[in-house]
């Protein structure tokens, strides 16, 4: 490998470490026992930076998606004005500052790295999300407490006297991740890619398709699933035409698929699979369906979803807010006012009408340039615009407009959506 190549791994492997990595992170902290608290992390996090490091002068750059930049920094700009001016949770500002200082110097750090490194991030996210399944399955398989039906997760081993707690949303999201590089490898041109062993790699892709998809199964979250029911008609409309599906399996995944359907027959039989996955599927579905019904009725139905209940209670709650003092809701109650948990929201609440504005604008203007990237002839670009329908349902279902994860995804759309993987005029831009 050349220099050049090199720094473009490294690079790769430090905006992953950001990006697609925390999952295993967190296995590695909480599982494993790495060291201590938020220390481990953060000691993570700097690699990351440090991995991104090149041989650039401080102030010089590639260019990243212009408009995206100015509406997310607009409205980064007006929350950092609320945050400072109109903190309603000072308890966690040090928290929070420590966050925005990464967010500042993962931002900039993006903007240094070379478009090329596009051609290196698909296998290393097949990888990640590979590595990051097989923890998943090897925490529930080593969890005495874990029972089959229940979402899985890479359990807390400490901080709390529960038997078994973790979040299995940011695992739903690797396994989501995963299906979504695993299938595009496997059906798209390679030529906007680096694969460092074509056979290996398109076998991990097979192996990873499934592995993210049990995933998926076993941590039953809704955001997932719709993020999915989304993401498949525009793979199938825009990328891969179905017929193709089933015809670019190769001849070395033939032995893959052909273990696969013998441990499948053999597990029927002995652990009757096929009940576990009727009763993982009526479970799911039922827990879909009495979520959606909540939602759509907003609590009116027969029966009721609690966490779907909570946000319909916000939302009432939001109403009354209206109703008490319009000036305020206006110009914003203040950083941090209420936790809502549907960051559309909570922006119109935080940030008043025009935060709201800024950041919805925002959102609708990533939908523009995600559907440009499926249109796209480079792996990574149908990734990202796929991945950003993840994003997307999330905004109105789960976090805070201001999470730090939010925002790391937010920065790698900024940096690369639409970004092609060709030079600057100049290949290098200076910013000002």
């Amino acid at each position: 490998m050349t220099i050049k190549q090199i720094t473009l791994v490294k690079n790769a492997i430090g905006i992953l470490i950001f990006w697609i990595a925390p999952p295993l992170i967190y296995f590695f902290k909480e599982k494993l026992g790495f060291g201590g608290g938020s220390v481990f992390t953060g000691i993570v996090y700097v690699s990351g930076l440090i991995l991104m490091l090149n041989h650039f002068h401080a102030k010089v750059g590639h260019k990243p998606n212009t408009f995206l930049l100015l509406l997310g920094g607009t409205f980064f700009s007006v929350a950092m004005i609320y945050f400072f001016l109109m903190n309603k949770e000072m308890t966690m500002f040090n928290t929070d500052l420590i966050n925005f200082a990464l967010i500042f110097g993962f931002f900039f750090s993006l903007l240094r790295v070379d478009n090329q490194v596009q051609k290196y991030l698909p296998v290393l996210i097949l990888i990640i999300t590979f590595l990051t399944s097989c923890a998943l399955i090897y925490s529930v398989a080593t969890n005495p407490n874990y029972v089959f039906g229940t979402r899985a997760t890479v359990q807390y081993t400490s901080k709390t006297t529960e038997n078994f707690t973790g979040n299995p949303y940011i695992y739903s999201r690797n396994g989501l991740a995963g299906f979504l590089i695993s299938f595009l490898i496997i059906n798209r041109s390679w030529d906007s890619i680096k694969v460092p062993h074509v056979y290996l790699t398109r076998l991990l892709a097979h192996i990873n398709v499934w592995f993210s998809l049990i995933v998926i199964i076993l941590t039953q979250t809704r955001a997932t699933i719709l993020t999915l029911l989304l993401a498949l008609p525009c793979i199938l409309f825009f990328m891969v035409p179905v017929k193709s599906v089933f015809t670019n399996i190769k001849r070395q995944s033939y032995i893959f698929y052909a273990l696969m359907i013998g441990n499948l027959y053999y597990f029927a039989t002995k652990l009757r699979i096929i009940e576990l996955i009727d009763s993982y599927y009526n479970s799911f579905f039922n827990l879909f369906i009495r979520a959606m019904s909540t939602g759509v009725t907003l609590g009116k139905s027969s029966e009721v979803d609690e966490s779907a209940m909570g946000r319909v209670n916000n939302i009432n709650y939001i109403k009354q807010l209206w109703n008490t003092s319009k000036i305020d809701f206006a110009f914003g109650h203040g950083y941090r006012y209420r936790y809502i948990d549907i960051p559309m929201l909570e922006s119109l609440v935080n940030f008043g009408i025009f935060g709201f504005i800024l950041f919805a604008g925002f959102h609708i203007t990533f939908l523009y340039f995600a559907y440009r990237c499926f249109k796209s002839n480079t792996i990574f670009q149908n990734f990202i615009g796929l991945f950003y329908l993840n994003t997307f349902v999330g905004m109105f279902t789960s976090g805070r407009p201001m999470d730090f994860a939010y925002w790391v995804s937010f920065l790698i759309f900024i940096r690369f959506m639409n970004v092609e993987m060709v030079e600057d005029k100049n290949e290098i831009e200076k910013l000002v």
